[in-house]
């Protein structure tokens, strides 16, 4: 059994993000993913804004600048795809970007694999709840996760937690069923904040509920994708295993990043092998 680094007599149960020196709760200093050691608190309020966390991420004010594009992004594409119906311009914004495993099929003669990415901005004009849960889990994870990790580790991090659900959708689900949402970039989230938390020495029983609950209800209610929860839910805590576990050092952010590389290639290899496997519709 770990002891406090500042109180020997006292068991520690975590340790401090920054240094891994285990604390006891009386040492322990609440920070956006685990905790902080006194001394590590201090020292960071001597340095610069601009630092590294345990991740090997500088980190700045902390603001989620990419969280909040994001969610941006979605709310004006859904104003879009409701807008578009009723210009009478021929546009119709969801069937141009929705997803559907015909899209990356050999046998299909539209051939648009970037729907892939596309879908995640989207979501089902026929229900204003669809966006409105989405966005509401994006900003209250992603603004922990993404000060976290870094802007540029936290869009890898949603890009293929977006891509491995189309990916789970691809080898899941009927050719010609159409899917849209951030879903599978929200449970990819879901996922990185539960390794991250591990990480960090966190609790994450109240992780775990969170993510058991949304899958049973995407498999108890009708038109939920649940293939694109899971499949972005698996991407998405591969990618923050490879950013919590490369090793220190200088050449860390080297590993992360080849580790992030692996997990798109990955994908990228089993879209081309779902491509051929798509059954045609009799």
């Amino acid at each position: 059994m770990n002891l406090c680094y500042r109180h020997p007599d006292r068991p520690a149960y975590v340790q401090c993000q920054r240094c891994s020196r285990p604390v006891c709760p009386e040492c322990q200093v609440q920070a956006p993913v685990g905790v902080h050691c006194p001394e590590c608190v201090e020292e960071a309020r001597r340095r610069r804004p601009a630092q590294r966390t345990q991740f090997g991420t500088p980190v700045g004010s902390g603001r989620p600048t990419v969280t909040y594009t994001v969610i941006a992004l979605c709310v004006v594409m859904y104003l879009l795809q409701l807008a578009s119906p009723r210009l009478g311009l021929g546009l119709d914004v969801t069937g141009a970007l929705a997803y559907a495993p015909a899209y990356t099929s050999d046998w299909f003669p539209s051939f648009e694999p970037w729907r892939m990415l596309t879908a995640a901005v989207l979501h089902s004009p026929s229900s204003a709840m669809h966006i409105l849960f989405n966005m509401m889990a994006l900003l209250f994870v992603g603004r922990v996760i993404e000060p976290a990790v870094g802007a540029a580790r936290y869009v890898a991090l949603l890009l293929l937690s977006a891509f491995g659900g189309s990916v789970a959708v691809l080898f899941l689900t009927d050719p010609l069923t159409p899917t849209v949402g951030a879903s599978g970039a929200v449970f990819g989230l879901f996922g990185a904040l539960f390794i991250l938390s591990r990480a960090s020495g966190a609790e994450t029983g109240g992780i775990v509920a969170l993510v058991a609950v949304n899958m049973v209800v995407s498999f108890l209610v009708p038109n939920i994708s649940w293939q694109g929860h899971l499949g972005g839910l698996v991407a998405g805590a591969l990618c923050a295993l490879v950013i919590a576990r490369a090793p220190r050092g200088k050449s860390r952010r080297l590993w992360q990043w080849a580790g992030i590389t692996g997990i798109a290639l990955v994908l990228i290899a089993l879209t081309a092998v779902g491509s051929t496997m798509v059954a045609f519709p009799v």
